[in-house]
């Protein structure tokens, strides 16, 4: 079974996203850089869980229970800017700090089951 395109894009957005999410959670807050390297992770958020929407190899056509996890991302990404602008540090910490918990790490450890793509392209089975 190969990995087409959306599966490509997807998979690299969310290494990406991955690695610079530890950084941003040991950097410094509030810099410049912590505001520059934060859009690049939103994006990089958004297009995996956009390019979620996009794979559906267990039931063909059909949205599995993991799909929830991208929807949630795709609004708690806003929530997170919106938290910040107006001020409220600690909600966007804690919106941002679930995003990369549960939308990236549970999601990935849910990717790795043998019955999953991902599980299967790499334990085979």
């Amino acid at each position: 079974m190969a990995a087409g395109p959306v599966i490509q894009l997807h998979l690299a957005a969310t290494l990406a996203a991955l690695v610079l999410g530890v950084v941003m959670l040991v950097r410094r807050k509030g810099t410049a850089s912590h505001r520059r390297l934060g859009w690049i992770w939103v994006i990089l958020m958004a297009t995996a869980a956009l390019s979620s929407l996009f794979i559906r190899t267990i039931h063909p056509g059909q949205f599995s229970p993991i799909h929830i996890l991208s929807v949630v991302t795709l609004l708690a990404l806003p929530w997170g800017i919106y938290a910040i602008r107006r001020g409220n540090v600690q909600r966007h910490r804690w919106t941002m700090i679930g995003l990369f918990t549960g939308g990236l790490v549970l999601a990935g450890l849910f990717t790795l089951l043998p019955n999953r793509l991902l599980g299967h392209l790499l334990f085979g089975g």
